[in-house]
């Protein structure tokens, strides 16, 4: 016979369920991961972590984290390669973070666009939509 799973279980299965978001963070100014961490204003400096060697920060959220990855190898395409050298991109970075995070995140990349300029867009094949400082917020 069978083991039965309670409804509860299944209920806390779902609330647990992840919806992660995933963005590229492209800027036209030189710049890596430790750079990164110094411009976070909008949470607390023990919940930003760096693995320089990676060029790889983690910022500690509500849920999960926001994850800003070095992205420069996904971009190989010679249309992409045009979309970089048209917008002057000198630095890529693969974003993450857990949808319920969002707010946090967003003012997290927000900070760092504040001084590092650049925009968050989607992975489409026109990069679409574009997130600039004026819109960030209001993903």
């Amino acid at each position: 016979m069978a083991k039965k799973i309670k409804k509860s279980t299944i209920a806390e299965a779902q609330k647990r369920r992840k919806n992660i978001l995933e963005f590229y963070y492209m800027t036209p100014e030189d710049t890596d991961a430790k750079e990164l961490t110094g411009l976070i204003k909008s949470v607390e400096e023990e919940k930003v972590d760096v693995w320089p060697a990676l060029n790889l920060m983690e910022v500690v959220l509500d849920n999960d984290s926001l994850i800003f990855q070095d992205g420069r190898e996904c971009f190989i395409d010679p249309l992409d390669q045009e979309f970089i050298e048209k917008h002057q991109i000198k630095m890529i970075y693969a974003v993450s973070y857990e949808e319920e995070d969002s707010a946090k995140a967003r003012r997290v990349i927000r900070d760092i666009m504040e001084v590092k300029g650049g925009f968050l867009c989607s992975d489409t094949e026109d990069f679409e939509p574009i997130y600039d400082l004026k819109s960030i917020l209001n993903i």
